[in-house]
């Protein structure tokens, strides 16, 4: 690399690095951490105990590949993480995929016939989380999404003994969750650093209203769905703007130029790469 790498527009490396770790997991934001990035985004759901746990689906089938596991509200989350998460299968691609074919759905990559891959990890709390991130030697930046409503009051719990208040910004693409947080945090105050945001994905007349009575940090947009004048917009308001990823050579050549302060990425070494070879 000619030049390292500025930190701007900010790499959040999408539910860790699923390259080399099931997403989710401690094995993937330790990935993230190692590689430099500048934050991670992670997901959590409620078990039935009101534990908060590091997982994007509210059932395990999502991540065991069993469809008709129960719910994690059936479960205590010290149930929920006996439950082995196989390396196979869950492995994202190296590299970007072309446009069109990110949004096919396809979340995991079969291996190639032949490669026994045989590890299998665990999900994690995030208390769990919370105490792993105290020992990355950097101010790592962590978006955790709320996938679900009722974990405000656990959260305030952990956040009462965290080190790491700062790091986070908390938000949703729920409106019903983005309700809930705003009129929690409105009525008890919220922790000192912590900072809000909102996964809008398209402005519009209702996410406007929204977010023009919200206390926001930043709105995350589905990439090629804003310009710069929207960026402009929003800065304006004292909102920075995300690109919720968007991972091929022609939209992260556009994040820069349009202000954008950070984006969602599954492929942070791959975007590297590319920004270096920008540099020669």
């Amino acid at each position: 690399m000619s030049e390292k790498y500025s930190g701007m527009p900010m790499r959040f490396a999408h539910t860790g690095v699923t390259q080399y770790a099931p997403e989710n997991t401690l094995e993937a934001f330790k990935k993230a951490a190692e590689l430099g990035c500048e934050g991670i985004e992670l997901d959590i759901n409620n078990c039935g105990d009101g534990e908060i746990i590091v997982t994007h689906n509210s059932n395990l089938g999502y991540m065991t590949f069993d469809k008709h596991l129960d719910s994690l509200k059936d479960m205590t989350a010290e149930q929920v993480k006996q439950f082995d998460i196989p390396y196979r299968n869950a492995l994202k691609l190296h590299n970007p995929p072309v446009p069109w074919t990110e949004h096919l759905g396809g979340r995991r990559v079969q291996l190639p016939d032949g490669d026994l891959e045989d590890r299998v990890t665990h999900l994690i709390t995030f208390p769990e989380f919370d105490k792993w991130l105290s020992t990355v030697d950097y101010d790592l930046t962590v978006e955790v999404e709320f996938k679900c409503t009722g974990m405000c009051d656990r959260m305030d719990e952990i956040l009462a003994s965290s080190d790491n208040v700062s790091q986070y910004i908390f938000f949703s693409g729920d409106m019903d969750v983005l309700n809930e947080m705003q009129e929690h945090y409105r009525a008890k105050g919220k922790p000192e650093g912590l900072r809000l945001g909102a996964n809008i994905r398209l402005i519009n007349d209702e996410t406007m209203a929204f977010v023009k009575n919200a206390d926001l940090y930043e709105v995350g947009l589905n990439n090629e769905a804003f310009t710069k004048e929207d960026v402009d917009m929003l800065a304006e308001m004292g909102i920075k703007v995300f690109s919720n990823l968007g991972d091929y050579v022609e939209w992260w050549a556009q994040l820069a130029p349009m202000g954008v302060t950070g984006f969602k990425t599954n492929y942070p070494q791959a975007y590297i790469e590319w920004w270096s070879s920008t540099q020669k």
